[in-house]
C-alpha cells in the first residue's frame, strides 16, 4: 500500500534513540533513524495549533528494528 509519510526530528526524545517522528496517514511511529530513497519535498503542518515543517514523501515503509526505511 502506498502511503503519504511527515518526517521529522523529536524533540522530546528525552534522550532516548528514537529520534525521529514519522507521520503514516496521520499515525505516528518513533525512529531511530530513517532511510528514505526517492523523491522528497517540504510540507508545513499544524500540530497542536503549533506549526511544524516537515520532510514529506509518498511510498512505501519497512522497519529494520528501530531504522525506517521509505521507498518513496
Amino acid at each position: 500500500m502506498i502511503n503519504k509519510y511527515l518526517i521529522r526530528f523529536n524533540t522530546k526524545h528525552n534522550g532516548s534513540d528514537l529520534v525521529w517522528r514519522i507521520f503514516e496517514n496521520g499515525v505516528e511511529y518513533l525512529a531511530s533513524d530513517v532511510i528514505i530513497e526517492g523523491r522528497v519535498f517540504t510540507e508545513a503542518s499544524v500540530e497542536n495549533g503549533e506549526n511544524k515543517w516537515n520532510i514529506a514523501c509518498i511510498g512505501k515503509l519497512s522497519w529494520n528494528e528501530t531504522v525506517a526505511t521509505i521507498n518513496a
